[in-house]
């Protein structure tokens, strides 16, 4: 009959309340990042994601070519060229434009938001004749752009928004490194920066979350959820000791072991960052791999530090609450039965 009872008691724990806790801790351990933006626009205002702005990671990891606009080029030196270009400053105030964005669509419980492009459109016009140096001087591939002319026909003139008609369509011709390289690819810039729109779109205009309206935030939806998730997988785990043993002592120590399980887990996700280089847990598409990237590998740590810092906190305090309850049993005397032995 004890041995039912226990498998009864670990049948309880293990099919839904170490789910419910292990979610409700997860819940909990992702709210600073849902709930504050501060958090996760200061991964982008840190030196570290300036630094991989600049770094020759992003070079190495460039594919072999790129498509701007109408112009096909190197993927390597176009990075290089937009580096040298384009500040950093630009690149990471748009990043926290899209931050705002984003949260303040969160909270109107939109699922659209639109990131003001002018400043990056007008970085990339300025810096075109820096971007067509760099360039030329950087690329190991043909420069193609596309140029007003009959399709086949290079050398002959057309107007390329005139008609539909494949004879009046820009022809795509290859033109060599020098001064008229330089001009070509300063113009495919130009024209690729004014052609994209004041303000990208994120998500389908329109849409919402279809979120109770009590809920309020985010931040305040994960709080709620995961408060409930914790106390009914606490409640069911209580419930699953009181089943498998009929002695308190026991039931303390097992009711502290099912609470360490969980909470040991999203301990270990919080010190992944600590003990293990994420740059090593990757191989790009060329072959590559992460840990040779030092840039980029520490701004991924520093990335996955900031995540992981809610699971460390949650799992210290879940570790703490099991310990607290597998010490507690030796706050109670014990039965008589074993006094006598």
């Amino acid at each position: 009959m004890k041995g039912f009872r226990r498998l009864l008691g670990f049948g309880l724990y293990i099919c839904m309340a170490f789910p419910l806790l292990l979610g409700g801790l997860s819940l909990a351990s992702l709210r600073p990042i849902a709930s504050d933006p501060a958090t996760v626009k200061s991964m982008v205002t840190d030196a570290r994601f300036t630094a991989l702005l600049e770094s020759p990671d992003l070079v190495q990891m460039a594919p072999e070519t790129l498509t701007l606009g109408r112009a096909t080029l190197d993927g390597k030196a176009a990075v290089t060229a937009f580096q040298a270009s384009v500040p950093p400053g630009v690149v990471v105030a748009t990043a926290e434009d899209a931050i705002d964005a984003a949260y303040e669509a969160l909270g109107r419980r939109e699922a659209y938001f639109t990131v003001d492009a002018r400043p990056l459109k007008a970085a990339l016009v300025s810096g075109a004749p820096v971007f067509a140096d760099t360039y030329v001087a950087a690329a190991s591939l043909p420069v193609g752009v596309a140029l007003p002319g009959r399709a086949g026909d290079p050398g002959s003139a057309g107007d390329p928004g005139s008609t539909g008609d494949p004879a009046t369509l820009p022809a795509v011709i290859t033109v060599p490194a020098g001064p008229a390289g330089r001009e070509a690819v300063k113009t495919a810039v130009v024209e690729a920066a004014r052609e994209q729109p004041d303000a990208w779109k994120v998500g389908e205009p329109g849409s919402r979350f279809e979120t109770p309206a009590r809920l309020g935030t985010i931040g305040a939806g994960l709080s709620g959820a995961s408060a409930w998730l914790l106390i009914t997988g606490a409640g069911l785990c209580f419930a699953s000791v009181m089943v498998s043993d009929s002695e308190w002592r026991k039931r303390l120590a097992r009711m502290g072991k099912r609470v360490l399980f969980p909470s040991a887990i999203v301990l270990v996700i919080g010190l992944v960052p600590y003990l293990v280089a994420p740059g090593g847990l990757y191989r790009l598409p060329s072959g590559a791999s992460g840990a040779s990237l030092p840039d980029l590998a520490e701004y991924l740590r520093f990335v996955a530090t900031k995540v992981g810092g809610g699971f460390l906190t949650a799992g210290l305090i879940g570790v703490g609450v099991g310990t607290a309850f597998v010490s507690a049993k030796r706050a109670l005397p014990l039965p008589e039965e074993d006094e006598e032995e």
